[in-house]
């Protein structure tokens, strides 16, 4: 019998969020984004004299979320050296290596697979340097963990330390990379010489897949067998030439999609890595398309290359959600424009959202009880969080709350990081049927 479990707060987890910390889906336990405050609620600081010496402060908050990670995952009856992936979206890049550190220490061997964009500043806690969510195995899951490892392709182990991919039952978790080979750092581009000839995206992607078949061929799997993505790319402008070449390598039935926007990566000149998620197929986990009530279907429309619903066994993956009102013509939902002092646009958008996805779970046979977890996208985090809580809260009425990873979005150059700048947030949930 599948199970679903939730606390509302455990240890040092504060209800910073409208989520539970913790919920185990059959196999797996989601935690919803974990900040470095404590028990009080208060920014986690270094306890050194100078910022110049001792602990540095992303060494203090790494530690500080690693810790309530810890605890969390205890409550849920696993443990750190379960942990299959984790998303930890750092404020600045140079945070990076100390944060590196200090991962070490909690993952000394065998550590999971990663995603660590940077979001600059627009995490909800001021002071905030890096905020963390993760997937684990349960403690009474009977799926063996398994790192993955190729030679001859990119290995980020000793770089980033987190390996190539995590293998954990029929999914499989690779890490987040950019298009590098962790020795020069982006070895793929236009020639100075030549600045018209070519697309730095088109290559850098064509690089990042091409990385990822060879991986997925050692963990039983393959590009076609991908079920979850998110894009993040530094400029939304490169997109289309990304598109492109996903559409070429992902199979007749590519993986469901955010498209969202990060500030950077920790290799400069890196324009896109996507988050990704794969099935190995099994007897009981196969790849299948569902159309069930979705409003549209983007081949079909706007000739972009993602699914909007695919099931594999038990479990449901949707595709991002955003307020689109009509499709062809590119209408948003939005408070109304001539008002916008008495009326709240995160509030409308946030509503059309889940208009939206709550049709096609239901039409799916599912309830909002069965999101495993939800992702929320917000271009401005800080305005729009209050208000997108209350609205989140209200909307869940009666219903337990998912975990939940609240994640900022915008491009390098500050703009919103959704694909329509009229657009302030996407929602992108993944379900499993509960008993």
């Amino acid at each position: 019998m599948v199970t679903t479990k939730a606390r509302e707060q455990v240890g040092s987890f504060q209800s910073i969020l409208p989520a539970p910390a913790y919920r185990q889906s059959g196999d797996l336990v989601f935690t919803s984004t974990l900040y470095p405050v404590d028990a009080a609620g208060a920014l986690v600081r270094s306890s050194s004299k100078s910022p110049y010496i001792g602990e540095s402060e992303a060494a203090a908050q790494t530690r500080a979320v690693l810790e309530a990670l810890k605890q969390v995952l205890a409550a849920a009856g696993t443990s750190l050296e379960r942990v299959v992936k984790a998303e930890v979206y750092l404020a600045s890049p140079e945070d990076f290596y100390e944060f590196k550190l200090a991962w070490k220490e909690y993952f000394p061997t065998e550590p999971p697979a990663r995603t660590t964009p940077v979001v600059g500043q627009d995490h909800i806690v001021p002071g905030c340097l890096l905020s963390l969510n993760a997937v684990a195995l349960a403690g009474d899951s009977s799926w063996q963990r398994e790192t993955i490892r190729v030679d001859g392709v990119p290995d980020p182990m000793q770089a980033e330390w987190a390996p190539q991919a995590i293998k954990a039952g029929p999914f499989v978790f690779p890490t987040t990379s950019p298009a590098t080979d962790y020795e020069t750092g982006v070895p793929v581009g236009k020639l100075p010489v030549y600045p018209y000839y070519g697309s730095d995206a088109e290559m850098q992607a064509r690089y990042i897949v091409e990385t990822l078949a060879k991986v997925l061929e050692a963990a039983g799997s393959g590009l076609d067998q991908a079920v979850k993505a998110q894009f993040y790319e530094t400029d939304l402008l490169n997109f289309h030439d990304v598109d492109g070449i996903w559409g070429q390598y992902m199979g007749g039935v590519p993986p469901t999609r955010s498209s969202m926007a990060m500030r950077s990566w920790l290799v400069p000149g890196a324009l896109f890595a996507p988050a990704l998620i794969f099935v190995a197929p099994d007897s009981a986990h196969q790849k299948k398309e569902t159309r069930e009530g979705i409003a549209f279907h983007p081949v079909d429309i706007r000739k972009v290359n993602y699914t909007p619903g695919i099931v594999v066994g038990d479990w449901l993956f949707t595709a991002g959600q955003t307020s689109t009102q009509d499709y062809v013509k590119g209408i948003v939902r939005t408070s109304p424009p001539g008002l916008p002092h008495y009326f709240s646009n995160i509030e409308a958008q946030t509503e059309r959202v889940m208009e939206l996805l709550v049709h096609q779970i239901e039409a799916n046979g599912y309830s909002l009880a069965d999101i495993a977890e939800a992702k929320i996208f917000l271009t401005d985090a800080r305005r729009d969080y209050r208000t997108f809580a209350r609205t989140w809260e209200r909307l869940f009425d009666g219903v337990p709350l998912p975990p939940m990873s609240l994640i900022p979005s915008n491009q390098a150059n500050g703009k919103g990081g959704v694909m329509s700048d009229e657009m302030i947030i996407e929602i992108d949930v993944t379900l499993k049927h509960a008993g």
